[in-house]
C-alpha cells in the first residue's frame, strides 16, 4: 500500500542533508582560514614592531609584506617611546568585503647602539669588579681566589695498577690498556 504523495521524499530530505552539511564544511573551512589569516597578521605586526622598535620602519613594513599575503595593510606608528605596528587584511580575498582580520602590537623603542657608555672606558681585560672598586679584596691587596694549578698530584690515579708485576705497562700508563 502506497501513501500516495510520499514517493521520493527520503531523496529530496537526503539531498537538502547533503547541502547543508557542504556548506557547514564551507564555513568551517573559511572560518579556519580566517583563523590562520589572523596568525598571520600577528606574525607579521610582531615582526614590524621589532624592526621598527630597532629604527628601521622600512624594514619593517618589508618584513610584514613578506608574511601577509599581498594587498594586505600595514601601518608603522612611531608614539613617543613606543612603536605600534598593524597589520589588517581581508581573508578569502575579496569575496567577503566586509570582514576584515588584523593584528596591533606595541613595542618600546630599543636605545640605540651607538650611544656612548657614561663613565671612563674600562681598561681592557680588567674585570668590572675591579675598576669599580666593589670589590673588598681588591682594596685591600689581598688575593681571593684559589691558584689555578694545585701542583703535582699526590694522590694514587683513578685507575687501580696491576698487583702482577708481569702484567705492567712498560709505558707507565698505570695498567690501563
Amino acid at each position: 500500500m502506497s501513501r500516495g504523495g510520499d514517493e521520493g521524499a527520503v531523496t529530496v530530505e537526503a539531498a537538502f542533508a547533503v547541502g547543508t552539511l557542504v556548506a557547514v564544511l564551507a564555513v568551517v573551512l573559511a572560518a579556519m582560514g580566517a583563523v590562520v589569516l589572523q596568525l598571520r597578521c600577528t606574525d607579521a605586526a610582531v615582526e614590524a614592531a621589532r624592526f621598527a622598535a630597532r629604527g628601521d620602519p622600512d624594514e619593517a613594513r618589508r618584513a610584514a609584506a613578506r608574511l601577509v599575503p599581498d594587498g594586505a595593510e600595514v601601518v608603522v606608528d612611531v608614539r613617543g617611546e613606543d612603536v605600534v605596528a598593524r597589520v589588517r587584511t581581508a581573508p578569502l580575498g575579496s569575496a567577503l568585503p566586509g570582514l576584515r582580520v588584523g593584528a596591533e602590537v606595541l613595542a618600546a623603542r630599543e636605545p640605540s647602539p651607538i650611544a656612548p657608555a657614561e663613565g671612563p672606558d674600562p681598561l681592557p681585560g680588567a674585570p668590572p669588579e675591579a675598576e669599580a672598586g666593589t670589590d673588598p679584596a681588591s682594596a685591600s691587596g689581598t688575593a681571593t681566589s684559589a691558584p689555578t694549578d694545585p701542583g703535582p698530584a699526590t694522590s694514587a690515579p683513578a685507575t687501580s695498577a696491576p698487583t702482577d708485576p708481569s702484567r705492567r705497562d712498560p709505558a707507565g700508563s698505570g695498567g690501563v690498556p
